[in-house]
C-alpha cells in the first residue's frame, strides 16, 4: 500500500475515533455555577409545577473539556423536580462527546403513575417518542408541554455518574443552567421554551447539583 494512501487512512481513522466513536469526555472546569448562583435558600421546585427559568444577559465562560476549547454559553437558570420517563446514552457523534447522556422527564401529570402506565416511552437519535395503544390519557398537547428530552452536561466526573445510574421511575430535582454550546463553527442550540416541538426542542443542560427522592 503506498505510505501517503496508508497516513491518510490512518488520519481518517484516528479522526473517526475522536470524533464518533471515542469514549464521552468529562468536564473537567467551569465556573458558570459561581458566576450565576441559583440562591442555596430558595425553595425547590415541587413536582407539580413547570420547570423554572430565569434567563441570563448574554455572556460567554470558557469550558475545557478534555483538551478541547469549547464554548459554553449560558442562555438561563434552569431547575426542575421531575419523574425520569426514560434514559439513554450515547456513544455515537459530535455531540456525545459533550453530552454522553440524555433523559426524557416528566412534570405535573406527566409524573402520575396513571398517565405514565397507559404510555410507552423510548429514546433513540436523541429525541425522544411516547405511544399509547388506545387514546392517550391526556391530550397531546399536555403530553409535549409537561415532559422533554433533555440532553445532559456534567459539571464533574461525579455529576456524571450520577446522572448515568438514573432509572426510569426515579423522581429527580435538577438545579444548573441552559447552554448552548460551540466548537469552531460548530454550534448545539439549548431550547428555552417548554412549549415547542420538532427539531431545536430539547434543552442543553449544564447540570449544577442533583439530588434523587
Amino acid at each position: 500500500m503506498p505510505w501517503k494512501r496508508m497516513l491518510v487512512l490512518v488520519a481518517l481513522g484516528w479522526g473517526l475515533f475522536h470524533f464518533v466513536i471515542a469514549p464521552p469526555a468529562e468536564v473537567v472546569a467551569t465556573d458558570i455555577g459561581e458566576h450565576h448562583p441559583l440562591p442555596a435558600d430558595r425553595p425547590l421546585p415541587s413536582l407539580e409545577e413547570a420547570p423554572r427559568q430565569n434567563d441570563l444577559p448574554a455572556g460567554q465562560r470558557r469550558l475545557t473539556v478534555e483538551g478541547l476549547d469549547l464554548v459554553v454559553v449560558p442562555r438561563a437558570t434552569f431547575e426542575l423536580q421531575a419523574r425520569v420517563l426514560s434514559s439513554r446514552a450515547y456513544r455515537l457523534g459530535r455531540e456525545s462527546r459533550i453530552s454522553p447522556l440524555d433523559l426524557a422527564l416528566g412534570w405535573g401529570p406527566m409524573a402520575e403513575e396513571r398517565v405514565l402506565a397507559a404510555l410507552e416511552i423510548s429514546q433513540r437519535n436523541r429525541w425522544y417518542y411516547w405511544r399509547s395503544e388506545a387514546a392517550p390519557p391526556i391530550p397531546p398537547r399536555e403530553i409535549s408541554r409537561h415532559s422533554g428530552n433533555m440532553h445532559m452536561l456534567a459539571g464533574d466526573a461525579m455529576t456524571l455518574k450520577r446522572l448515568e445510574s438514573l432509572e426510569a421511575g426515579d423522581r429527580v430535582t435538577l438545579r444548573g443552567h441552559l447552554v448552548d454550546v460551540e466548537e469552531g463553527g460548530w454550534r448545539w442550540r439549548t431550547s428555552t421554551s417548554r412549549t415547542d416541538t420538532g427539531r431545536g426542542a430539547c434543552e442543553i443542560v449544564l447540570v449544577d447539583s442533583l439530588t434523587v427522592d
